[in-house]
């Protein structure tokens, strides 16, 4: 189930993004797109059963092929970040989940480490 929610959830989440980029511009990318890609990787997860913390590394595989190819110069260093920071963001997710037993407070906490990561690297970058 993992597999197939993960390949769903990161074509879901490439639209939702493209979409958020349009309508938000750059910012987007620290305030948007982690939360939208954290409920859509994670919500549909719990409510059909499937393995948070996989649906999440593989999620982090999807988009690490998708950034090898478009980020020219550093794809291999852009796809390493991928799968380490979505991978990070499913045990978080699942931590908080069991510790609190919130759906709710876990993609709080999820949302805002992606948010956080994504400033960082985009401060970095820049």
């Amino acid at each position: 189930m993992a597999y197939v929610l993960a390949v769903l959830m990161a074509a879901l989440s490439f639209l939702l993004n493209r979409a958020a980029l349009r309508y938000a511009g750059p910012k987007a990318i620290i305030g948007w797109g982690p939360a939208i890609e954290e409920a859509a990787k994670t919500v549909p997860a719990f409510y059909l059963g499937a393995d948070i913390l996989l649906t999440h590394a593989l999620f982090g595989i999807i988009e690490a092929g998708y950034d090898w190819r478009t980020s020219p110069g550093n794809g291999p260093a852009a796809a390493l970040l991928s799968v380490a920071g979505h991978s990070l963001f499913g045990g978080l997710t699942v931590g908080t989940l069991y510790v609190t037993g919130s759906l709710a407070l876990a993609l709080g906490a999820a949302a805002a480490a992606h948010i956080a990561w994504n400033a960082a690297l985009v401060r970095m970058s820049a």
